[in-house]
């Protein structure tokens, strides 16, 4: 009986089906790894300005230290 509803299913699979899903998944999985890229040059940029920032203050910047306590 098993048999039966597995080859009631596999005729309606097409070849052009089975490429279709997988060049969307391809598609998705590198959209996903674009975004994740973008993310993290933001999260580094954005950790470099703040090291310098703590740095400024550090040497005795006055505007440095008030950004600085702004930001956390």
């Amino acid at each position: 009986m098993r048999e039966n509803m597995a080859c009631r299913f596999c005729p309606k699979l097409k070849k052009y089906d089975v490429i279709w899903v997988a060049f969307v998944c391809v598609a998705m999985w590198g959209v996903n790894k674009y975004q994740t890229y973008k993310i993290e040059q933001r999260e580094q940029k954005e950790f470099r300005e703040f090291e310098l920032l703590q740095k400024k203050c550090l040497y005795g910047d006055d505007e440095a230290c008030k950004n600085l306590h702004q930001k956390q």
